[in-house]
């Protein structure tokens, strides 16, 4: 996001961020049939565990 405020004149576009609320739920993993498979991505998310935010969202919030 730095690099696209950074861009001469204002003319950064934007970003696209995929699915940022997405936290882990018991189940919900890559395997359908394996509760436990879990998902590597699921540390990408803008909220921890605990449906808490993380700092990174403040990355969103002021720009």
């Amino acid at each position: 996001m730095s690099v696209v405020r950074a861009v001469a004149n204002g003319r950064g576009l934007g970003i696209f961020y995929w699915d940022a609320t997405w936290t882990a739920v018991t189940g919900n993993g890559w395997d359908s049939t394996d509760p436990q498979s879990g998902n590597a991505w699921e540390n990408q998310a803008l909220f921890d565990f605990n449906d808490r935010a993380l700092p990174a969202l403040e990355e969103y919030l002021n720009p």
